[in-house]
């Protein structure tokens, strides 16, 4: 599974307005197998929604088969399991 961490200081919700509203999100990094992590920002619906910091693996809900019968992820919803105990803020 994707390896998907959200660490210190980089863990508060943000927004940004845009035409149809304001977007929530969580900035977080994933583990692609190269040298270093690569940012990614999680979608959330509300600031309330923000994940704790922690290590989590993508659920298997957030995969989907696209347009053309290729497999990807939700940009919309996108579904985390802890890899162990998240730590408590």
């Amino acid at each position: 599974m994707l390896k998907v961490s959200i660490i210190d200081g980089h863990h508060q919700p943000q927004s940004r307005n845009t035409q149809k509203g304001v977007r929530y999100f969580q900035n977080a990094y994933v583990d692609l197998g190269g040298a270093y992590p690569q940012h990614i920002e999680l979608p959330i619906k509300a600031p309330s929604e923000a994940h704790p910091i922690g290590d989590y693996n993508v659920s298997i809900s957030s995969f989907q088969v696209g347009r053309y019968k290729n497999l990807e992820l939700n940009p919309f919803e996108l579904s985390l399991d802890p890899a162990s105990k998240a730590k408590a803020q």
